[in-house]
C-alpha cells in the first residue's frame, strides 16, 4: 500500500521550490525533519511535486526569447556581481553552442597557429639581430 502525500506539505514544498530553494530546503520548509530532507530522493512528495512544477513551467508563457531577454537584462544590471555576469555569459555561450567540440578544436588550432607564428618570428628576429652584429 502506497503512502498518501500530505497536500499541505506538498503545497509548502512547491512554494519553497518556486522561491528558488533547493530540494532539501523545500522539504525543511514543508515541515520534514532534517533527516528526511537529507534523504529526499525517495520521497513521494519530491517526485510528484517536481513533475507538477515542470508541467506548470512547460505550460507557462516562458519562452526562449523571454529567458534570453532576462539574461541580457541581468547582464546589463549595474548591481550584478562579477560571478553573476560570468555565469550569464556562460549560459548565453551555451545557448549559442559556442562550446561544442568543433569550436573548441578550431580554437586550439588557432592558438597553435599563433604559437607557431610567434616562434617563427622570434627565430627570424634572432637570426636578423645576429647577422647585424
Amino acid at each position: 500500500m502506497t503512502k498518501q502525500i500530505d497536500k499541505i506539505r506538498k503545497a509548502k514544498y512547491k512554494a519553497s521550490r518556486l522561491r528558488g530553494n533547493s530540494i532539501r530546503q523545500g522539504l525543511r520548509d514543508a515541515g520534514y525533519t532534517e533527516a528526511s530532507a537529507s534523504h529526499s530522493s525517495g520521497l513521494g512528495v519530491v517526485k510528484c511535486s517536481e513533475q507538477e512544477l515542470m508541467d506548470e513551467i512547460r505550460a507557462s508563457d516562458i519562452s526562449i526569447e523571454w529567458v534570453l531577454n532576462r539574461l541580457q537584462t541581468e547582464l546589463a544590471a549595474t548591481d550584478a556581481k562579477a560571478s553573476d555576469r560570468i555565469r550569464i555569459v556562460e549560459l548565453l555561450g551555451k545557448y549559442l553552442k559556442m562550446f561544442n567540440d568543433n569550436n573548441i578544436q578550431q580554437a586550439i588550432v588557432n592558438i597553435n597557429d599563433t604559437i607557431d607564428a610567434l616562434k617563427h618570428r622570434s627565430t627570424v628576429d634572432a637570426t636578423t639581430s645576429q647577422s647585424k652584429g
